[in-house]
């Protein structure tokens, strides 16, 4: 069994490699280091865009398995640059389509939370699609792409992972914790874009890398798993608990983003009834972790 990670040096794609390899599993990293790592890259990763991926590459290494983390994602930017929206659609239209005839049995695509946009409940996994943004445009089109390519692959299971605001440490600091901690350490503002008072659903990144080990070990199908912690922490407790540790930076308050959402909350029933989910790490503690390794960078 072999697995390829799209994005493998990303956030995501990076710790996943490293819990699947202690796992004695074979894996694949591919990323075009288009977005500066925060850590060294695996030895091994192949620098390959998505888009370059073809049936031949995924049979030659023997592919079974594939978790698709490359993305453009950033929220705001996506905007001003509709370009970054459509190569995430491009990208895996052509990823899908190079899984055809190959050896390839099941994908993890990653999604998110932003497909479901504001809806003043906790979100499920059949909420309905409501983007506010370009970015979660190209998200919810990933969506149909998938129930299209699910009934032409019949022999391919096909999952979203549709995350809700994993952090920790190593992750970029384009977003909102690691770039508060960042910015406090060296005594320059905290920004807020808003009130502060809109909420994002945290989990922390160990916690979100076991649950992807048990989605992948046993094997049960679902179209669509939230991967969320339940509960929501508002970016005003945040910015405190943040220039509490660093009396010296300041909070400043900005304009709000474009169709900034006020609140994401997983219902995340499924994941702890059929993975074992559980959100061990508790926002203070998780903080605490992100603090200590930016705060020595």
């Amino acid at each position: 069994m072999t697995i390829l990670i799209t994005g493998a040096a990303g956030f995501l794609g990076h710790q996943l490699w490293k819990a699947l390899e202690n796992d004695k599993i074979q894996v694949v990293g591919i990323d075009n280091l288009s977005s500066k790592p925060v850590i060294k890259p695996h030895k091994r990763l192949i620098k390959k865009n998505v888009q370059a991926i073809d049936q031949k590459f995924l049979i030659k290494h023997k592919i079974k398995t594939i978790f698709h983390f490359a993305a453009k994602k950033n929220v705001k930017n996506s905007f001003y640059n509709l370009n970054e929206s459509t190569e995430n659609y491009d990208m895996t239209l052509k990823l899908l389509d190079a899984c055809s005839g190959s050896s390839v049995k099941r994908i993890f695509i990653a999604s998110t939370c932003e497909i479901f946009g504001y809806q003043n409940k906790k979100l499920n996994e059949n909420s309905k699609y409501n983007p506010f943004s370009p970015y979660a445009v190209s998200k919810v089109a990933i969506e149909y792409l998938i129930d299209v390519y699910s009934k032409l692959l019949t022999n391919i299971k096909i999952t979203s992972l549709v995350f809700f605001n994993t952090y920790g440490p190593t992750e970029g600091t384009d977003a909102v914790i690691p770039n508060f901690i960042s910015k406090a350490a060296k005594n320059q503002n905290i920004i807020i874009e808003g009130d502060g008072l809109q909420a994002r659903d945290f989990t922390y990144i160990s916690d979100t890398i076991d649950a992807l080990v048990k989605i992948h070990k046993y094997r049960k199908y679902f179209r669509k798993i939230n991967i969320g912690s339940g509960k929501d922490v508002s970016i005003k407790f945040l910015s405190k608990f943040i220039k509490k540790e660093f009396p010296k930076a300041k909070i400043e308050y900005k304009k709000k983003r474009p169709n900034e959402i006020k609140t994401f909350v997983a219902n995340n029933t499924l994941i702890k009834k059929n993975f074992n989910f559980k959100s061990s790490v508790k926002i203070k503690e998780g903080l605490n972790r992100v603090i200590k390794f930016y705060g020595k960078i």
